[in-house]
């Protein structure tokens, strides 16, 4: 195969890997300049029967179109193109250039807990998408991960993939089910992947694995195993706080039933790890009510099943192809449509799956067969189960309201690498609407509540505000997360004259962008000044660094606006501006150089994406410079990771959620929520109590912005008054506050953030 060109295109270079039916490749692309290089797996089917070729032709191309949806996700190789040729089948896949994590995770060097937090973070974030499609990777371990020359980002691939190849292209086997038997690798295969039955968190646990050979240096199958429990022993082999140690046993647990169900539940559990609330038997009477709803399902499920035994005697339960990043696509699952609408809910599907449990299903299942009494108790249960799920109370609440006639919004929230600030926005929503229908609801008519994920994607927040504005029932919206979304969606409800409040959206282009735009969140320009006038004034300097991320606009804005403060003071001085996101990025050299160069402090204003290696800055520095940061390092992440390098460092954030209004409203959601709420549930709060009072003036979408634009409008929220400026942003306070020891002169009991007098 050396020399030979295929396809016409692509040239075969050298040889990645061969099995019994294929062979992986690197080639290069002869029809593009510079032939840039690529991937090439060859599938040669054995049995070249007319019938049988048919049938793996069909399932190819079904599989190709698998893997080019996965190819979208920016941590997967994309698909260039697929094609047969001379009775065998070709996939060409983009080539990554950069290091396997093998080469990282060498036997016997143990890596940071830091480390570990950011590869798990980034590994579970293409996960999320992965599984999202419906897939189930079945093959996670160090050598396919890369970590891309690029950007240092990773990379999940699967070169030289061809055990499933091998057990799914035999002759006329007697059971195709037992062919997924033997799909992985030993140590970081789950007991159900062996037997055959992989499951989701066979991914997680296979992640975990990866965890604990970071961790402890030493390889899986170098680690015993409980006589009695069969759980892995670790800990005794690694320095690991007990928080992690948790979370990560719980990825490994043996059997699948004892794990994380979704990566969405292991990235809640890194943000904060919550006490479970015992479960409780549904009675009867009503399980005997749900299974009289569920009978409207019956047809549908009939359909299915029917559809179901035609595939089975048609013998094609197994594709022919499902390499490491798939499975089997005729027995995908909880496979969501791209379509935006599909990312809306009022209440007949969870769009928070790491939050599920049986009550909850059971609700939702009711709501969706208009089933609303019923219903109704189910989630009361789901709420007893776990108090601080805000998608539960607002589908409660919806099923209360029935088929009566309400007041609706919908509130947009990101679930990519950010689902606890997604929680903490949708809190203060929910709390709105149970304030509200509680007291008889808006001029007698209660709130009904939507809610839309847009994954912090730019493109997708756009297409789901397109599909919110269709919706005539829709009087207003609260949302989206980041600035980048927000200010993607903001010129769809401009234009079709929907009124969206931003409740932590800070970037500077969304003052004054329209009419029907607002913000409950400080502009960075409030921000700016605040940390520029500490540094000045109560620290007395006036030489900084400033590390930023040059692809976010909300990172970019604060850092300009820092920079423009200082220049209006006409005193103080960047020395040098650090891009977090270039791909040779270093930590260590960016803070001895800004030592070098007599810097005074450091002003960290990263987005979320690359808040890790913020953080490796606060590590790196040790409390030599002063350091300075916006409301994305106000987190529990910070203060963990942070820990004693963090302390002193001061942050601005939005709101006096300490002041006086702040506590009571703290006091109310612990009340409601079984814990403290925080800036942005105070922020998603006030957006939606902003929203709703003008509701209440003019329940039209053109009366809701007259309201609004008013300039005697006012109402009281959670930190303090809200009222709007022309250009749609707040009047509103930015509260410094300093981290701190919990005891005063004592570090080894944590940290927490501490208000600045």
């Amino acid at each position: 195969m050396l020399g030979k060109l295929l396809g016409a295109r692509y040239q075969i270079m050298e040889v990645l890997g061969a099995g019994g039916f294929g062979e992986t490749y690197i080639a290069e692309d002869r029809q593009r300049p510079g032939h840039p290089k690529c991937v090439v797996k060859r599938f040669r089917p054995t049995n070249q029967n007319t019938s049988f070729l048919t049938v793996a032709r069909r399932l190819f191309y079904t599989e190709a179109e698998t893997l080019e949806k996965l190819g979208r996700h920016d941590q997967i190789p994309r698909l260039l193109a697929y094609f047969e040729e001379e009775k065998e089948f070709y996939l060409v896949q983009e080539f990554i250039e950069g290091r396997s994590l093998s080469d990282e995770l060498r036997t016997n060097q143990k890596q940071s807990e830091a480390y570990v937090i950011n590869l798990l973070e980034d590994v579970l974030g293409i996960l999320s998408y992965v599984h999202n499609q419906g897939v189930i990777h079945r093959d996670i371990k160090p050598s396919n991960l890369i970590r891309r020359k690029s950007d240092g980002k990773l990379v999940l691939i699967d070169f030289g993939a061809v055990k499933s190849i091998e057990t799914q292209m035999a002759d006329e086997p007697k059971d195709r089910m037992e062919l997924t038997v033997g799909i992985g690798t030993q140590g970081y295969m789950p007991c159900e992947q062996l037997a055959g039955k992989p499951k989701f968190n066979s991914d997680i646990y296979a992640l975990g694995m990866i965890a604990v050979k970071a961790l402890t240096g030493l390889q899986p199958l170098q680690l015993p195993s409980s006589p009695q429990t069969n759980e892995l022993i670790w800990q005794n082999h690694a320095q690991v706080s007990p928080n992690l140690a948790a979370i990560i046993d719980r990825m490994i647990r043996y059997h699948w039933s004892d794990r994380y169900q979704s990566v969405f539940q292991v990235l809640e559990a890194l943000g904060q790890i919550s006490s479970p609330v015992p479960h409780t038997e549904l009675p009867s009477e009503v399980k005997q009510t749900q299974r009289k709803a569920k009978r409207l399902l019956v047809f549908s499920i009939g359909v299915a099943a029917v559809i179901t035994l035609v595939i089975l005697a048609g013998k094609v339960l197994i594709p022919l192809f499902s390499n490491r990043h798939a499975t089997n696509s005729l027995f995908k699952t909880n496979n969501p449509s791209d379509a935006a609408g599909d990312r809306i809910s009022f209440g007949t599907k969870s769009l928070t799956p790491w939050q599920i449990n049986s009550y909850k299903q059971e609700g939702i299942d009711l709501i969706k067969s208009g089933s609303y009494q019923p219903a109704i108790w189910a989630l009361e249960k789901a709420r007893e189960v776990n108090r601080s799920d805000p998608e539960t109370l607002i589908y409660l609440n919806n099923a209360r309201i029935g088929n009566a006639k309400t007041y609706s919004i919908a509130v947009i929230f990101p679930l990519v690498n950010s689902p606890q600030s997604a929680l903490e926005m949708l809190r203060g929503v929910a709390q709105v609407q149970e304030e509200i229908n509680a007291g008889g609801g808006i001029n007698g008519i209660p709130l009904k509540v939507g809610i839309a994920n847009d994954d912090n994607q730019p493109k997708i927040a756009q297409s789901v505000a397109q599909e919110l504005v269709k919706n005539p029932e829709i009087l207003g919206v609260v949302g989206h997360g980041i600035s980048d979304t927000t200010l993607a969606a903001a010129s769809v409800y401009q234009e079709t004259e929907l009124v969206a409040i931003s409740p932590i959206s800070s970037a500077v282009q969304l003052s004054g962008f329209g009419g029907y735009i607002f913000r409950t969140m400080p502009s960075d320009r409030f921000t700016a000044r605040a940390l520029s006038n500490y540094m000045l004034t109560r620290l007395n300097k006036q030489k900084v660094v400033v590390f930023y991320n040059s692809a976010s606009l909300y990172s970019k804005s604060l850092k300009d606006e820092f920079k423009n403060a200082l220049f209006y003071a006409e005193k103080g001085k960047i020395l040098t501006e650090v891009d977090l996101a270039k791909p040779d990025f270093n930590p260590r050299a960016s803070v001895e150089q800004a030592i070098k160069k007599g810097a005074e402090a450091i002003m960290l204003v990263p987005s979320s994406d690359v808040a890790d290696r913020a953080l490796q800055v606060v590590n790196i520095n040790r409390r030599r410079l002063n350091l300075l940061a916006g409301e994305a390092f106000y987190s529990d992440k910070t203060l963990q990771i942070g820990a004693e390098d963090a302390e002193g460092m001061v942050l601005a954030i939005p709101g006096n959620i300490t002041g006086e209004k702040g506590k009571l409203f703290q006091n109310k959601g612990l009340e409601i929520w079984g814990g403290n709420v925080n800036w942005r549930t105070a922020l998603a709060y006030d957006a939606t109590q902003a929203l709703i009072a003008a509701i209440g003036k003019n329940p039209t979408r053109q009366g809701v912005q007259r309201s609004l634009s008013a300039p005697d409008f006012t109402i009281s929220g959670a930190t303090g008054d809200v009222s709007f400026r022309s250009t749609g942003d707040r009047e509103a306070p930015v509260q410094l506050v300093i981290i701190t020891p919990k005891t005063p002169g004592k570090s080894d009991n944590g940290y927490q953030f501490t208000p600045l007098k």
